[in-house]
C-alpha cells in the first residue's frame, strides 16, 4: 500500500509479454517445465532418501539408517542422492508419479514411517515396530485387506496377489505401490529392484557416513560441552587432551558472555580443522585459551558477532599469523571453508546455522541504497536491534503532524515490524510464497525509504543514544503496520481511513491480533533479514502498491516462490540475507514471545535504579529473578494489583509495598501480593542431574502449563531467566540480562541448579 505502482528498476510497469503466435509466453512456457522438472527431482530425491535410510536400518542396523540419513544433510550427500535422483527420472514416469505422491504427503509419511519403525535400537525393523510405524503414520491406510500388519498376508499390489477379482483399474502403478499405505517393508523391496544402482549407491552412503560423522568430532565435542546443538548424538570421547580443549572453549564461551558477547563455539572447531587441513599442524594442547580467545575476539565488532569482520580477521590475521606460503586470495578460500565447515555441521545434525543474539533481531551490514530515479547511493551502516518508531501522519493522510511520535506506541522490534505489515498489507490469507514475498520487499522498502524521502516529513534511520532507530509514518504514506500481538485498527482521520495504531478500539477496526501459532510468524521466520539488492550489493527501494501484491499472488499461484517473484517483479540481483536471530537460539527456527515483556531487562533505565526491599541493591543490580516473574505474570495474561502499567518497575514496588523480599531476596509466596492468580508452586533443585534429565524436568512441567524460572550460573554465581517454551532440544527463555533466546547457548547446562514454578489459578 505504499504510494509507487509496480516498477522494475528502470521505472518501466512490468508486463506480462505474450507471445500471438503460439498463444502463450515461451519464456513462461520453458520457466514452467524448468520448475517441474526441478520439483520432480526434488521428489524422487526424496524418495530416494527415505529408501537408502530405510534398507540401511533393514539390512544393516538403525545406525546404519542414522548415518544414511545424515549423510543426506551434508552437501556431500545431497550430491549423492541428486546424482541418483537424476538416474531414476530417466525412466519414463517415475518423475511424475514422484511428485504427485510428494504432493499428497506420501513420501513425508513414508520417511515418519522409517524414524518411527527404526527408532528401537535393538528391533530394528522388527514386526512389531513395523506395526507401531503403521499405526503412527497420518493418513496410513487401516484397512485389513492386505500390507503391513493386516491380517491378509498377500503380497504387496505391484507386485500381484494372484486375485483376479480385483479391479485392475483401481491398482496403484508399480511405484506409486511402493509408497502407498503400508510403507515400511515397501521400503526395503523398493531398494531391492533398485538393484546394482542401489547398493552402489547404499555402501557410498553407508561409509561415507561414518566418515562425514567422524569428521565432525570436534564440532560436537565443544557443542556438547558448552550445551549446543549436538542433533541428539550423545557424543564423548576417551581423549583427555581432546577433552581438555572442549572445556577450554566452554570457558572462554563464558567468560565473553559475561561480557554481553555471544559466539557460536563450532567456529572454533573450524579454524581448528581448516587450518589443520592446510599445514598447521596443530594438536588440542596447540589449542590454548590464549589462542582461542584469539578467534573468539576476531568474531566481533565492539560487542556484536560480525561474520564479514570475522572473515576479514581470519583474512588478514589468523591465516597468515599461523600458516606460511599463502596469500589473500588463498586466504579467502580458507574463509570460505570455515563457514562451509560451520553450515555443514549444522546440516548434519539437522539444525540450522546461524548467529542468534536477539529475539527477533538481525545485524544490518548495508554498503547503500538503490532509489529509483537516482541510481546507487553510497550509505554503510551496520545496524543492529533496530526499532521503529511510528510516527503521525498529517496532510491528507491524517490529522498529526509528520515529525511527532504516535502517542502511546512502543518502540517495534523491526522483524516484528515486517511481520506486521504483511500481515495488514498482503493478508494471511495470500499464499506463502506471496507473503514472504512481500515481507523481503516491506523490509527492503523500509530500510531504503528515509534515503529516499531525502529524510523528509519525520523519516530516519540513526542511532539515538547506541540504539538504533528507523522512523517511518504510521498509515499508506508509508506503511500499515497492524500489531501482531494487538491487531489495529484506524482513526478514521485521513486516506484510507488515515493513521493506524496498535489494539482494535481506535475508530475502525482492521485486524484482530495474529495467533501465537500463526503460519505468518513461520514465514517471517524463514525470510528473516532477507533484503532486496543491485548487483553492486545496494539495497533497493522495492516501492510497492497494491498492484505488486497483485502480481506476488499471481506469480505465486504460478508456482514461483519468493525469491523468483521478487527477481522477476524488481528486475534485482540477489536477495541478501543477513545475520539474525528468530527466537530459538542456534537453531533460529522458533519464535519466542514477541510481546513487549519479552525485551524487559533488569537495567533498563526505566526502573534499573528502582531499590529492592529495604535494601540499597537496585533492579539493574540483582534484579534479574524478579525481572523473570515479572515477564511471566507478564506472558500469562493474569490481572495485577499494580498501579499503572505493569513491568519489572511496578511489580517490584508493589512487593516493597506489600513485604514481598527479605532483604533483597525474593519472598516466593508474596508474589501474588502483584498478581493474585499467579501462584508460587515449589522450587526443585536440578544439580547433578544430567542435561536430558534437565530437559525433560523443565519440558514436563511447561507442558502442564507451569510457568518456570530457572537459575543458569549455578557455582559460578547466580543468574535467573524466564522460560518462554521448549522446542526439541531447545529451551527458549526471556534472559533479563542478555539478548540470547536460547537458554543452553547462551549458559553452559550444567550450572543449571534449580528452578521454580508457578501456576495461573481461577
Amino acid at each position: 500500500m505504499s504510494i509507487m505502482k509496480g516498477t522494475n528498476l528502470n521505472g518501466n510497469r512490468v508486463q506480462r509479454s505474450d507471445d500471438s503466435s503460439n498463444g502463450h509466453d515461451d519464456s513462461s512456457y520453458q520457466a514452467k517445465r524448468a520448475r517441474d522438472k526441478a520439483q520432480q527431482n526434488d521428489s524422487t530425491k526424496k524418495a530416494l532418501k527415505t529408501t537408502a535410510k530405510g534398507a540401511a536400518t533393514a539390512f544393516g542396523s538403525p545406525a546404519a539408517g542414522k548415518a544414511v540419513d545424515m549423510l543426506g544433510k551434508t552437501k556431500l550427500g545431497d550430491k549423492v542422492f541428486n546424482k541418483g535422483a537424476q538416474l531414476l527420472n530417466k525412466i519414463p514416469g517415475i518423475g511424475k508419479t514422484m511428485k504427485k505422491l510428494d504432493d499428497k504427503k506420501v513420501l513425508d509419511a513414508a520417511d515418519k514411517a522409517v524414524d518411527i519403525a527404526s527408532a528401537d535400537p535393538k528391533s530394528g525393523l522388527s514386526p512389531e515396530r513395523i506395526q507401531k510405524a503403521k499405526s503412527g503414520v497420518d493418513g496410513a491406510s487401516n484397512s485389513s485387506s492386505g500390507g503391513v500388519g493386516g491380517p491378509k498376508k498377500s503380497k504387496p499390489n505391484f507386485l500381484d496377489n494372484g486375485n483376479d477379482d480385483d479391479d485392475k483399474s483401481q491398482k496403484p502403478s508399480f511405484f506409486e505401490g511402493i509408497f502407498s499405505g503400508k510403507l515400511a517393508v515397501k521400503m526395503t523391496i523398493f531398494g531391492a529392484v533398485l538393484g546394482g544402482f542401489f547398493i552402489f549407491l547404499f555402501s557410498i552412503a553407508v561409509a561415507q557416513g561414518g566418515g562425514v560423522i567422524a569428521s565432525y568430532d570436534e564440532a560436537l565435542g565443544v557443542s556438547d560441552a558448552t550445551g549446543g546443538e549436538t542433533g541428539g548424538i550423545d557424543y564423548s570421547t576417551s581423549d583427555p587432551l581432546a577433552q581438555a580443549f572442549f572445556d577450554r572453549v566452554a570457558e572462554i564461551k563464558n567468560s565473553f558472555q559475561a561480557q554481553g558477547k555471544t559466539f557460536n563455539p563450532v567456529y572454533i572447531s573450524a579454524v581448528y580443522i581448516i587450518l589443520n587441513q592446510h599445514g598447521a599442524d596443530f594438536t588440542y594442547e596447540d589449542m590454548t585459551t590464549a589462542f582461542i580467545t584469539e578467534i573468539a575476539n576476531s568474531m566481533f565488532s565492539g560487542n556484536s558477532f560480525s561474520e564479514e569482520t570475522f572473515r576479514q580477521n581470519l583474512i588478514n590475521s589468523i591465516f597468515p599469523k599461523y600458516t606460511s606460503g599463502g596469500n589473500a586470495s588463498t586466504y579467502e578460500v580458507w574463509a570460505d571453508e570455515v563457514f562451509e565447515y560451520y553450515d555443514d555441521y549444522f546440516s548434519l545434525i539437522g539444525s540450522t546455522a546461524s548467529n542468534c543474539a536477539s529475539l527477533g533481531s538481525c545485524v544490518y551490514e548495508i554498503k547503500g541504497f538503490y532509489i529509483s530515479g537516482r541510481g546507487n547511493v553510497s550509505q554503510a551502516m551496520t545496524i543492529n536491534d533496530l526499532k521503529v518508531r511510528l510516527m503521525e501522519c498529517g496532510g491528507s493522510f491524517g490529522s498529526g503532524d509528520w515529525n511527532t511520535p504516535l502517542e502511546g506506541e512502543e518502540l517495534v522490534p523491526f522483524e516484528q515490524y515486517v511481520l506486521g505489515v504483511a500481515y495488514q498489507e498482503i493478508g494471511p490469507t495470500a499464499p506463502d510464497e506471496a507473503i514472504k514475498a512481500q515481507m523481503v520487499a516491506a523490509r527492503s522498502f523500509s530500510l531504503a525509504r528515509p534515503l529516499s524521502m531525502g529524510n523528509a516529513n519525520g523519516k530516519k534511520l540513526e542511532q539515538e543514544d547506541g540504539q538504533w532507530i528507523l522512523q517511518l509514518s504510521s498509515c499508506v504514506a508509508d506503511q500499515v503496520y497492524c500489531n501482531p500481538n494487538l491487531g489495529c485498527s484506524a482513526m478514521n482521520d485521513g486516506e484510507q481511513y488515515g493513521t493506524v495504531r496498535s489494539g482494535v478500539d481506535h475508530g475502525v477496526k482492521f485486524k484482530d491480533p495474529l495467533p501465537a501459532d500463526h503460519k505468518m510468524r513461520t514465514l517471517a521466520n524463514d525470510t528473516m533479514g532477507e533484503v532486496l539488492v543491485n548487483e553492486q550489493g545496494n539495497v533497493i527501494s522495492t516501492n510497492y502498491a497494491s498492484a505488486v501484491q497483485n502480481q506476488f499472488i499471481s506469480l505465486a499461484e504460478q508456482g514461483l516462490n519468493y525469491k523468483q517473484i521478487l527477481l522477476q517483479v524488481y528486475g534485482a540481483s540477489n536477495i541478501d540475507k543477513m545475520t539474525c536471530n528468530t527466537g530459538s537460539g542456534d537453531g533460529c527456527n522458533s519464535t519466542g514471545s514477541t510481546g513487549p515483556y519479552s525485551g524487559w531487562k533488569q537495567g533498563d533505565p526505566a526502573w534499573g535504579t528502582i531499590t529492592i526491599g529495604n535494601t540499597n541493591k537496585t533492579i539493574a543490580g540483582v534484579g534479574c529473578l524478579a525481572t523473570s516473574v515479572s515477564m511471566l505474570i507478564a506472558k500469562s495474561g493474569v490481572a495485577t494489583t499494580v498501579d499503572g502499567d505493569f513491568n519489572p518497575g511496578t511489580f517490584v514496588q508493589k512487593l516493597n509495598a506489600t513485604g514481598g523480599f527479605s532483604g533483597a531476596n525474593l519472598i516466593w509466596a508474596a508474589v501474588s501480593n502483584a498478581a493474585p492468580n499467579f501462584v508460587f508452586q515449589t522450587k526443585r533443585t536440578l544439580a547433578g542431574q544430567s542435561q536430558s534429565q534437565k530437559l525433560e524436568t523443565i519440558r514436563n512441567l511447561v507442558n502442564q502449563g507451569y510457568y518456570v524460572v530457572v537459575e543458569v550460573k549455578g557455582n559460578t554465581g547466580q543468574h535467573w531467566v524466564a522460560v518462554d517454551g521448549v522446542d526439541g532440544n531447545t529451551i527458549l527463555m526471556m534472559d533479563p540480562a542478555s539478548q540470547s533466546t536460547n537458554m543452553w547457548s547462551e549458559y553452559n547446562w550444567q550450572n543449571t541448579s534449580e528452578l521454580a514454578y508457578f501456576a495461573v489459578t481461577q
